[in-house]
């Protein structure tokens, strides 16, 4: 897959109700967490998108992309970014993980067939949904979804064709590649 020929979307539109402010504007080790999505995303990306409902990501100089449907959790940003974006296939990655590194992004893109909507890590019983590449072709089935009041992304998913990438050894070699800051004190190294 070439770089033409995705989006990369960071997802940046949480409440951040335990962080207690906008966790895509806190800084950590020196950079907003957002900056480190945007950063990871540059290289593999033709264009990089911020869903968020929140202007202060201006200031980063990349198209904002609001909510359609208000408070919808992650199938919300999930459906702005891809009503939003000109590609078939997008690269989404939430603001708060900021330990997922090149070695992930790699592995999913190179795992992209035309057999499947989504492509998601797996390791363990776990998945990794905040972190994935999913295509165009889902926006009507998420319209539905969230119209109906199903809000559940593993639910959502579930229902769908989607391909889980197998990252076991990628998160063996790296403990925390699928962390999430979602405290202050998540912050702390």
């Amino acid at each position: 897959m070439d770089k033409k020929t995705l989006t990369g979307i960071v997802l940046a539109g949480g409440l951040s109700k335990r962080m207690g402010k906008d966790k895509g504007l806190v800084i950590y080790q020196g950079k907003r967490m957002v900056e480190y999505a945007i950063d990871l995303l540059k290289p593999y990306c033709n264009e990089i998108l911020i869903s968020t409902n929140n202007p202060e990501y201006n200031q980063l100089g990349y198209p904002l992309v609001a909510d359609i449907y208000i408070n919808k959790g992650p199938l919300g940003g999930l459906h702005a970014g891809l009503t939003t974006s000109k590609t078939e296939h997008n690269l989404f990655l939430s603001c708060d993980m900021p330990h997922v590194n090149s070695e992930a992004v790699e592995l999913l893109i190179e795992k992209v067939t035309p057999n499947a909507f989504g492509f998601i890590p797996k390791y363990g019983d776990k998945i990794e949904p905040m972190f994935g590449i999913y295509s165009e072709q889902l926006l009507p089935k998420i319209e539905k979804s969230i119209q109906k009041g199903n809000l559940k992304m593993r639910t959502f998913l579930h229902e769908q064709t989607i391909e889980y990438i197998d990252f076991q050894k990628l998160t063996q070699k790296y403990n925390n590649l699928f962390s999430n800051m979602n405290y202050p004190n998540d912050m702390i190294e």
